[in-house]
């Protein structure tokens, strides 16, 4: 049965909060023979695309952060199918006043990933996956028939727990897929 595996990264911060990415990481994603990455937003900097092309061809979801980049290159959701699964790729701020509504609502009773399962699907209806980001904090779950997926931050991890993560989908021609969270080298 034929494959199509695509990595999935977030919240690189480079240069904002690291200077490059960790080559051990870009090994890492070359060693799993990925067909595609898929970057969640908050990029920072066109760069870090033009490093991971070189492992694999790169669709990415503009974050918050990432007010600086081309919105045609980089927009706020991308859809992609294959093998009937349609993904939507998008950072997960959807817009700058539900961000600002979200930062109260983190102060005030910390992470809730239930503002995502509800949240998400309103801007995407039709996907079957839910990649974003924009929490740092990596999440592998279904909720009614739908895959939401956070792949976590490479370079500045969890809040908490300051674990850097990354993710891999791996879609099969029958349309079933897995998914699992990798913690960074």
């Amino acid at each position: 049965m034929n494959t199509f595996k695509i990595a999935a990264v977030s919240d690189t911060h480079v240069p904002d909060r690291t200077p490059n990415l960790d080559p051990a990481l870009l090994d890492a994603i070359a060693l799993e023979k990925v067909d595609l990455i898929l970057h969640a937003g908050d990029i920072s900097s066109m760069r870090v695309i033009e490093k991971l092309q070189e492992i694999a061809p790169v669709i990415a979801a503009r974050g918050n952060r990432d007010i600086l980049l081309d919105p045609k290159r980089v927009p706020p959701l991308q859809s992609i199918e294959k093998y009937g699964v349609k993904i939507a790729l998008l950072h997960g701020h959807i817009n700058f006043l539900v961000y600002w509504i979200d930062k109260l609502q983190y102060i005030v009773s910390g992470y809730n990933r239930d503002r995502y399962v509800d949240r998400l699907p309103r801007v995407a209806p039709q996907a079957k996956v839910y990649v974003f980001g924009h929490t740092h904090h990596a999440e592998n779950f279904w909720r009614q028939d739908k895959l939401f997926f956070n792949p976590g931050s490479v370079t500045y991890g969890d809040a908490l727990t300051r674990t850097k993560t990354w993710g891999i989908l791996e879609l099969f021609e029958d349309g079933t897929l897995n998914s699992r969270i990798m913690d960074c080298p």
